[in-house]
């Protein structure tokens, strides 16, 4: 009895093993896998992402492989190695918050005291077009696009959709406080509110504030925005140097 308990365990063991040794396998073969990835014949990017869920009720369909070509200006061979990325870290074919929220902040850790989290849910906002929580395929491509193949000008209207948290169509002095907040805060130097920022600090920021706002409304429109980033080189440098980022 003893003996067959015994054997019945090294079996399971075995298996147990053998289970876990196929899924070690299937890790250390994953650029295998993704060298022999390709769409399907219908080549449509919801095919692809249909098979894999799960859950019918909840089922990302995005836009044609044509449609999202036109949309972002990149190639077909770019798309598909760009799906193929989102796939494997989303299958279900979204991006939630909270996924969007740590990612971005494993690839951006620039001190020991960063904290890139303000930054990437600001910047989930941005992505997410739709406004429904989550981000799509399909969003993530045109907004990628946007900083690898887009103009100044587009860059700069991102950036102002990134200032205008309220989506009202202009930033006011705290929207501006807020996002300045959450970039010291990637460097590791945290303003947690306005009030803690230092006296020099607040006057330089209100001076650029005031500087971009130009009729002293006390807030500043996208026109506003768009142009006076255009007259400062080093905005513009910045924006160009996202392309290299993204």
């Amino acid at each position: 009895m003893g003996v067959g308990a015994s054997a019945d365990g090294d079996k399971k063991d075995k298996r147990r093993q053998s289970s876990i040794f196929r899924g070690r396998v299937k890790d250390r073969g994953e650029e295998e896998e993704d060298s022999n990835f390709s769409f399907p014949p219908s080549d449509t990017i919801e095919s692809a992402v249909a098979k894999e869920m799960d859950v019918q009720k909840d089922r990302y369909k995005p836009e044609r492989m044509d449609v999202l070509m036109e949309q972002t200006h990149f190639s077909k061979c770019e798309l598909k190695y760009l799906y193929q990325c989102f796939k494997q870290n989303c299958p279900s074919g979204y991006v939630t918050r909270d996924q969007f929220v740590a990612i971005f902040r494993q690839f951006f850790v620039m001190h020991k005291k960063s904290d890139a989290g303000p930054y990437a849910e600001l910047v989930f906002n941005t992505f997410d077009d739709d406004g429904n929580g989550r981000i799509s395929f399909s969003e993530f491509a045109v907004q990628l696009s946007m900083f690898n193949k887009g103009t100044l000008d587009q860059r700069i209207d991102w950036l102002f959709d990134l200032y205008d948290k309220s989506r009202r169509g202009y930033i006011q002095e705290d929207e501006y406080m807020c996002v300045c907040s959450a970039m010291y805060a990637l460097v590791g130097v945290h303003y947690y509110k306005e009030k803690h920022f230092p006296i020099k600090l607040k006057r330089h920021l209100k001076h650029q504030f005031q500087k971009l706002d130009k009729n002293r409304d006390g807030k500043i429109t996208r026109s506003e925005f768009i142009d006076g980033c255009k007259d400062d080189t080093q905005i513009c440098e910045s924006l160009e140097r996202l392309r290299t980022v993204w």
